[in-house]
């Protein structure tokens, strides 16, 4: 099965894009994609390979996958099972390019298989959040 996959250009160097992505997905990330977005106070990234990455509410971390690329300001991926079965989980990666616009962002959702499929229609909105993404760079640089 096809990844979901979106490229777009940030005016920033490939090092502030790739920290507004990890370090700063809290601010960018919509709470209304939490389980609970009253509670919503971030998300945490240990910025090293193995760890999980955990969305926060109150005293409540709420895993939903683990780092498994940490390479600044050139790539980032994670195991991804938010709103899926932790089993089976789907792979995110992000590269970030420096060219004279500033850096290309190539986004792809995949590790799709037979164990997880019947979850990936669920993230038709990744646009939405990539755009809030591409908000929080702007504000930044």
């Amino acid at each position: 099965m096809d990844p979901i996959r979106n490229a777009f250009v940030v005016d920033a160097t490939p090092a502030l894009a790739f920290e507004v992505f990890t370090l700063g997905m809290g601010s960018w990330w919509d709470r209304a994609y939490t389980p609970d977005p009253d509670s919503f106070d971030g998300i945490a990234i240990v910025p090293e390979v193995g760890p999980p990455v955990a969305m926060v509410h109150g005293d409540s971390p709420y895993p939903f996958g683990n780092v498994t690329v940490w390479e600044p300001g050139a790539r980032y991926a994670q195991t991804f099972w938010l709103a899926m079965d932790p089993a089976h989980p789907s792979t995110l990666e992000v590269t970030f390019t420096g060219t004279d616009a500033g850096t290309r962002v190539e986004f792809e959702h995949g590790g799709w298989n037979d164990d997880n499929a019947s979850y990936r229609e669920k993230y038709g909105d990744w646009s939405l959040l990539l755009d809030r993404y591409r908000a929080a760079v702007a504000e930044t640089g």
